[in-house]
């Protein structure tokens, strides 16, 4: 793949001469995280299931596809410093009518998803240096930490996530690593994929979010700026920790 050319990093970029490996990054949160870093001064290496542009086409399900993204991200920019895990995709319904297929799904791309980058990345980041140092953000939701009506098989998926993203964080800091494993969790998020899930009144309506603290949904911006704070030095004694951005829609009434 041939390099790409980009813009000089402002002073005072957090990332200067980080690499990250960003997944799911042809819209919504992970279109907005690779923006943010490469403002930010990361080279980055952008993935999605579709292929476009100058991304990497990658089925985060598939181990060596996972192998290979790896490969393409050491040989083109020489190391990894930084994964998002943020690959991901969501449906709703009632749990009666939810079939084991449909369920599986759901687990595949986001537990086992994030379980083999999080192992690929680790692996990678050990080869460069000893002890080895990066971090590694894992996209849950707020839906693994409070059940939300008919999205069982994604708040189930969500909430191993979590546990996971802490799990790694506790073993790769015991080992000695200073390998950071962190968690996001937004609240309801304004994307591609969520529109597909509401129709756009739903978003245009105001009183849909009246019972959320800052009275409005989350951007993909918002996200992209947590994942930068958890990527950068700022937070480098933050690990195996879940990081809210929800407005205060946890604390709603609403489920």
């Amino acid at each position: 793949m041939a390099a790409l050319a980009t813009a000089a990093p402002a002073a005072g970029s957090k990332l200067a001469g980080k690499v990250a490996l960003i997944t799911g990054a042809a819209s919504g949160i992970g279109a907005a995280v690779k923006a943010l870093f490469a403002q930010q001064g990361a080279q980055v290496l952008g993935t999605d299931v579709r292929a476009a542009g100058d991304l990497l086409q990658q089925d985060v399900t598939d181990e060596s596809q996972w192998d290979a993204a790896i490969a393409a991200c050491v040989a083109r920019f020489g190391r990894l410093d930084i994964l998002v895990s943020n690959a991901g995709t969501a449906d709703s319904g009632p749990i009666v009518d939810l079939d084991m297929e449909a369920f599986r799904a759901q687990s595949r791309v986001h537990v086992e998803g994030a379980f083999l980058g999080i192992r690929a990345a680790a692996a990678q980041m050990r080869v460069q240096a000893s002890p080895a140092s990066g971090s590694i953000i894992v996209i849950a939701s707020v839906a693994g930490m409070k059940p939300i009506m008919q999205t069982s098989g994604y708040g189930t998926a969500k909430a191993a996530m979590i546990n996971l993203a802490r799990s790694a964080g506790v073993e790769l800091g015991r080992k000695g690593d200073r390998i950071r494993v962190n968690s996001i969790s937004p609240g309801g998020t304004r994307t591609p994929m969520t529109e597909a899930l509401f129709d756009a009144d739903y978003w245009a309506d105001p009183g849909n979010f009246a019972d959320v603290l800052m009275k409005d949904y989350c951007r993909a911006e918002d996200i992209a700026d947590a994942c930068l704070y958890l990527a950068s030095d700022d937070a480098e004694f933050i690990t195996a920790s879940n990081l809210v951005v929800d407005g205060g829609w946890m604390l709603s009434s609403r489920i």
